[in-house]
């Protein structure tokens, strides 16, 4: 998903130690680059069984409420 005209967010999965990870990341193209986009450190990374957790507090967010 498009975050600018110089960064996109990438969610992903992947596993880490025998853990299934769900990672939200921006991704960026290093100035002066037409390569592909690299991983920043903005993002969050998180066990994929908290994932129902994360999707019920973004509807709550669409919807205005408390998170």
């Amino acid at each position: 998903m498009a975050k600018n005209n110089q960064e996109e967010v990438r969610v992903s999965l992947t596993t880490s130690h025998g853990v299934d990870l769900i990672d939200v990341r921006t991704f960026t193209r290093p100035v002066g680059s037409r390569g592909e986009m690299v991983p920043t450190k903005r993002g969050i990374c998180l066990c994929r069984d908290r994932l129902p957790a994360l999707i019920t507090a973004l509807i709550q967010a669409q919807e205005g409420g408390a998170c």
